[in-house]
């Protein structure tokens, strides 16, 4: 059957068979010659619906361009013959009912836009290319497709750089083996705004690394710029298709030009154009809160919105977009950058290193001298000028969150020359915090600079000198001079300041006051024994930062922080050899500093009992801080007495460690009215009352072991009358202090007793050994002696119990005289008596034992008590008076006015009658002895005697 013999609809049949089995060329031969039948819009439909995919566009582009043109030419045209035989059979009404089933696609593509041209050719174009994406996935079929007809109108040409060329270069150039996006052509055509940007940006964000750091810059330009020179066409679509697009102007600069420079004017509400460029710029600061280096890269490679690669396909020297957006663009591409290092949040070195990379980006971009090197010396580093230093303190506090950095206007990151220097203010400040130990992310620096408090600030100050002291303890002194300086540049930026504002800094920490500053710097030097660097700078320097008054309470400071974190109080080892070594290095620098004495006197005493075994209440072993810490320290020699067995024989050595502790001065008092500094007069008193207690404490120790004779010798060597304090030092003495545990008021000390000598006399005098043996005379007879001596001293209501005391043992004595004169009257009778075997002379008792002779020996006791030689009873005037005459044969001399006038207070507190005979002309010529046996006769018969049945003296002399 012949061509021409065909029905219509045979024709379509056999066109429709032609297509699916891909035979271009006999459509080709075939179509032109029915044109009746075959109008250019069936021939594309059918083409459309039926020819394969698959197929090379190149075989079949010359024939749709014919068909839409009408112009078959017969020199491209083969003369091909066609073969009608697949509808041969196939009768006309039959075609009629297949061709109506054929369901050919309609040439207009789904979501074509209103405003798009409408010629055949073009709808065939785009539909087509959808065709074979969503049929095949063979994007490299798509250029040879479109490429052909891009000169035909603007819209071929916008819709492939926008939609198709970025798909194509994304899957077969840049990540051929990776896993394709899953979008088609004709979903990216619809996609707007950011999720655009993070489609095209997807692969470059999940495969960045250190070692592809172009790949992000690379996308932006080579896939982002491409989708947004669709920009114009996607707004046409979304305002309606009357939207008339700007006429492009040419570009100034050329894209091969180089590096454009930003005009530094700012960011401000009129500067937001609403273009998809800006949906980048939020993506590079969302992206930058946790991957700073991705943004870096991007920055460091892309130059701005006019930098993008159309692969050759735009129009010449046209520029896609207009000059002035793309200023506007230009200058949100720079704020960007800007908000880019603030949004970081992470807290590392390697955040610093990027925001420096930026930085050096931006001063290409904004014109300006390329920052130094983040590794410069702070001598080095640029001056801020001191009202952009000032800005950050007296303008408004910015928003430092991620989605407010891009505000028009924003103090920190508008592009301006203030905000180039605060920035890079902000990365040299991070920088030598983490050089400091303390890595901080930009963000943190600005909080700190902008809305940090002094407190705040301290606080920080304080944790960087923390980790400076790990870092550099023991180190020489030129690594903790470099950080010295680095925290002042933190402090000031290496601003001058002027006098009225010398107190206040411009960086960082400048809310910290300087003298703070200064302080907790000087801390530093000393727990880092770091002493030659301080006293450089804190003594020998001109002008020195710190008031010497200031420095010295500081070292003191340090050496008690060590002192009190001590564990054991030897001062070769531990904190209290730290304190130790504090207080010898800088008191050459204070020599007259009473504090400084006051803390070796401390450490003297606190190494002395570090040889003793002392464990305090609860079984909490001694530490140096106890001493401190207690109201009574002069009372833990007690504790020593008691858990160190015969230590009280090392008396001086106690002695000298309650006054080492008085001398310290840990004694004070927190509820003492007066804290001003005690006179040396008052330090001597209180260390001669210290030495005085611990010998009472030593006596009571002595005592408890059984030690009569050492208690007795410490008595009446350290403890005699002679010894006690003096009317005259008790009024000099400090008011407001206390003896032992008894407080008393300055006035109370005025007529302070002995205390501590008759009660150790007391104490003694009423010891009883702990064995069942019987006392010898020659110790009863020394506590008598101690006994009267306790009577001389003690107030009057005392006198009481002593004399009860005194009477039991000179009743135990007398038991003993009568027992010793008892066996010497029985070993004189052995001579007199004769028995009849004895031999004259034989003095031999039974039982074979010859006792020593006595020769007729004196009772010596018995005679110091001035027994008469008759047989009357002794009155208890008459004991007390022999008991005091006895103190004269070997202790208590009384001579000197100390003791005159401890008697004189005795007679007094006893309220006795001092007898005519002793007036005091010729009291010196009487024994003192004597005197202590009449004051205690005169106080008895005024006071107690009356409960013996003693008769008064003045009676007795009116009974004379």
């Amino acid at each position: 059957m012949e061509i021409k013999d065909l029905s219509q609809a045979q024709c379509i049949l056999l066109a429709v068979h032609l297509a699916s089995e891909s035979n271009v060329a006999a459509l080709h031969s075939f179509t032109p010659t029915r044109p009746e039948v075959f109008d250019p819009e069936l021939v594309l439909r059918i083409l459309l619906t039926y020819l394969p995919e698959s197929i090379e566009p190149a075989k079949y582009t010359k024939y749709v361009q014919e068909v839409v043109s009408r112009l078959y030419l017969d020199v491209d045209r083969e003369d091909v013959a066609v073969d009608t035989t697949p509808v041969a059979d196939v009768t006309d009404e039959q075609a009629q009912r297949r061709v109506k089933k054929l369901h050919l696609l309609q040439i207009r593509p789904p979501g074509f836009p209103p405003g798009a041209p409408d010629d055949l050719l073009t709808r065939f174009i785009c539909h087509r290319a959808a065709r074979i994406d969503s049929e095949t996935g063979m994007l490299s079929l798509l250029p040879t497709l479109i490429e052909p007809y891009l000169n035909r109108n603007d819209y071929i040409r916008t819709w492939y750089i926008s939609v198709v060329f970025p798909l194509i270069r994304h899957h077969l150039e840049y990540y051929p083996d990776h896993e394709a996006l899953d979008v088609s052509v004709g979903a990216l055509e619809s996609i707007e705004g950011s999720e655009g940007i993070d489609l095209l940006l997807k692969k470059a964000t999940q495969t960045y690394s250190d070692t592809a750091q172009s790949n992000v810059a690379r996308d932006i330009r080579g896939l982002v710029g491409p989708w947004m020179y669709g920009h114009t066409e996607r707004k046409r679509r979304k305002l309606g298709h009357n939207y008339k697009p700007e006429e492009r102007k040419s570009s100034l600069n050329s894209l091969d030009e180089g590096v454009r420079k930003i005009a530094l004017t700012g960011v401000s509400e009129e500067d937001k154009t609403g273009h998809d460029w800006e949906y980048i710029y939020r993506w590079m600061v969302q992206h930058a809160i946790d991957n700073i280096k991705l943004v870096a890269s991007a920055i460091d490679n892309w130059d701005g919105p006019g930098d993008v690669d159309l692969g050759g396909f735009e129009r010449g020297s046209v520029q896609y977009l207009d000059e002035e957006i793309q200023i506007k663009l230009e200058l949100q591409y720079a704020q960007a950058a800007f908000a880019a290092c603030y949004a970081a949040k992470t807290d590392s070195e390697e955040t610093v290193r990027r925001a420096h990379e930026i930085l050096a980006r931006l001063a290409i971009l904004l014109d300006f001298v390329p920052p130094p090197d983040l590794a410069t010396s702070v001598e080095s580093l640029p001056l801020v000028e001191r009202h952009i230093a000032r800005h950050k303190e007296d303008g408004e506090i910015p928003s430092l969150s991620p989605g407010n950095l891009l505000a028009p206007d924003h103090p920190l990151t508008t592009p301006k020359i203030d905000t180039y220097m605060l920035l890079q203010m902000m990365v040299y400040s991070a920088y030598q915090l983490c050089n400091l130990g303390m890595p901080s992310s930009l963000a943190k620096v600005a909080k700190l600079a902008f809305t940090g408090t002094a407190e705040e600030q301290m606080e920080m100050l304080r944790s960087i000198l923390r980790k400076v002291k790990h870092s550099t303890d023991g180190q020489e002194d030129t690594r903790v001079a470099a950080d010295r300086a680095k925290l002042l540049w933190l402090w000031n930026w290496g601003i001058k300041l002027d006098d009225d504002l010398s107190d206040q800094g411009l960086g960082i920490l400048g809310r910290i006051p300087r003298e703070k500053f200064e302080q907790e710097m000087l801390k530093t030097f000393v727990e880092t024994n770091n002493s030659a660097l301080a006293i450089k700078v804190y003594i020998t320097d001109d002008p020195q930062p710190l008031p010497l008054a200031t420095v010295e309470r500081i070292i003191f400071d340090q050496a008690m922080k060590a002192y009190d974190g001590a564990s054991n109080g030897n001062k070769n080892r531990g904190g209290v050899k730290r304190a130790n070594d504090i207080i010898s290095t800088w008191r050459p620098y204070f020599p007259d500093s009473t504090s400084f004495r006051e803390v070796t006197a401390l450490i003297a005493a606190t190494h002395a009992l570090s040889f003793y075994s002392l464990t305090l209440q609860h079984g909490v072993p001694f530490q140096p801080v106890s001493i401190r810490v207690s109201h009574d320290p002069v009372s833990l020699i007690s504790r020593v007495l008691e858990q160190n067995p015969r230590s009280y024989a090392k008396l001086d050595d106690l002695v000298s460690i309650a006054q080492n502790l008085v001398s310290s001065g840990v004694a004070k008092h927190d509820d003492d009215e007066e804290e001003d500094a005690t006179s040396s007069h008052d330090v001597a008193v209180k260390r001669k009352e210290a030495g005085r207690r611990v010998t009472f404490m030593a006596i009571e120790a002595a005592l408890r072991e059984d030690d009569f004779e050492t208690a007795y010798s410490y008595i009446v060597s350290r403890l005699s009358p002679s010894g006690a304090i003096s009317p005259n030092t008790s009024q000099n003495g400090q008011n407001g202090k206390h003896l032992g545990h008894v407080k008393r008021s300055s006035q109370a000390r005025n007529n302070i007793e002995d205390d501590i000598s008759w009660r150790a006399a007391f104490l003694a005098g009423r010891y009883r050994p702990s064995s069942a043996t019987a006392p010898s005379v020659r110790r009863l007879e020394q506590r008598t002696e101690l006994l009267s001596l306790a009577l001389l001293l003690a107030p009057t209501s005392a006198l009481t119990e002593i004399l009860a005391a005194w009477r039991r043992c000179e009743e135990e004595m007398t038991a003993q005289q009568a027992s010793q004169q008892a066996s010497e009257d029985a070993f004189d009778d052995q001579a007199d008596r004769r028995l009849p075997s004895a031999f004259p002379g034989d003095f031999t008792v039974a039982g074979g034992d010859q006792p020593a002779l006595l020769l007729n020996q004196k009772r010596r006791e018995m005679g110091r008590l001035g027994h008469a030689a008759d047989d009357a009873p002794l009155s208890m005037f008459d004991l007390t008076r022999n008991a005091a005459r006895a103190l004269s044969s070997n202790a208590f001399p009384l001579a000197g006015s100390s003791g005159r006038a401890s008697l004189d207070h005795s007679r007094e507190s006893l309220g006795s009658d001092v007898p005519s005979s002793l007036s005091a002309a010729n009291q010196d010529r009487l024994r003192k002895r004597d005197l202590v046996a009449n004051a205690v006769s005169g106080g008895l018969a005024s006071g107690l005697g009356w409960v013996l049945g003693a008769t008064p003296v003045n009676q007795q002399q009116q009974q004379q």
